[in-house]
């Protein structure tokens, strides 16, 4: 039977490159694909696929998000990371959420398919970064940090409604999209704020790049936080401000935030 499979990322021209590779096999079938996290969590319902190839830096559910609300109505599906590798405790999230395999998107191709035919024999495939951190993690236990402890604060849910509001999300459209009442949004927004010790939209904007659950925007593209602060030592056109300024707009009458990176 053909192994099915679920593509997720917001890049079209990395979901078609995905379905280009893998159309010669004839064990393997693209049973659909999505661009954000909540779609994802859907047709992961609706299409139930044999395997997911998840990008983790995806908006409006994240990569830990999508794997813990898939894998809650369906364990025997298993998700295989596609993205960059990047923090330890974002390798170390989608872990304990339940991933199968991480590939880089910068590892050779032939890394992808050895993945694919390795969770449909029921093993996991980690490219040797993560290996390392397994490893690591196994012979130098380490008790949890402020950063993890923060984390474990917020429910599931708390989680998804975090990544919306640091996202832009309005209130009310963070209900339309999560499928609850506004009047429950509100109370999430409210218990996050209290639970992370944060007053406004601004310092939920600045938690969630601190907690790589937000991307810093730059030239074009989305830098984990730490990332773009290295870019600093590469030269005048990489060097960004010692600070993010947060600059408060309103639309639809909810406060919104900028990112924007001083020359």
């Amino acid at each position: 039977m053909s192994c099915r499979i679920l593509l997720v990322d917001e890049h079209e021209v990395t979901r078609i490159g995905l379905k280009a590779l893998l159309s010669p096999l004839k064990s393997v079938t693209v049973c659909g694909e999505s661009g954000d996290g909540i779609d994802a969590i859907r047709k992961a319902h609706e299409l139930n696929p044999d395997i997911i190839i998840l990008d983790h830096c995806i908006s409006k559910a994240n990569g830990s998000i999508v794997t813990r609300r898939v894998l809650k109505e369906h364990p025997e599906q298993k998700v295989l990371i596609f993205g960059i590798t990047e923090s330890k405790n974002t390798v170390r999230d989608l872990l304990q959420a339940g991933i199968k395999g991480f590939v880089s998107k910068s590892d050779p191709e032939m890394d992808i398919l050895c993945a694919i035919d390795a969770l449909q024999q029921n093993r996991t495939y980690f490219t040797s970064y993560v290996e390392r951190l397994i490893l690591d993690e196994y012979l130098h236990p380490k008790m949890m940090t402020s950063e993890t402890r923060d984390e474990y604060l917020l429910s599931l849910r708390e989680q998804e409604v975090l990544q919306l509001l640091a996202e832009g999300t309005a209130t009310k459209d963070v209900a339309l999209a999560l499928g609850i009442s506004v009047k429950t949004a509100e109370t999430h927004r409210s218990n996050i704020m209290r639970k992370l010790g944060v007053h406004n939209l601004a310092q939920v904007t600045v938690y969630a790049v601190a907690h790589h659950i937000l991307k810093v925007p730059i030239f074009g593209r989305s830098l984990p936080y730490e990332q773009y602060r290295k870019r600093q030592s590469a030269g005048p056109q990489f060097q960004v401000s010692n600070e993010l300024q947060l600059l408060p707009t309103k639309e639809n009458e909810a406060l919104t935030t900028k990112i924007v990176l001083g020359a």
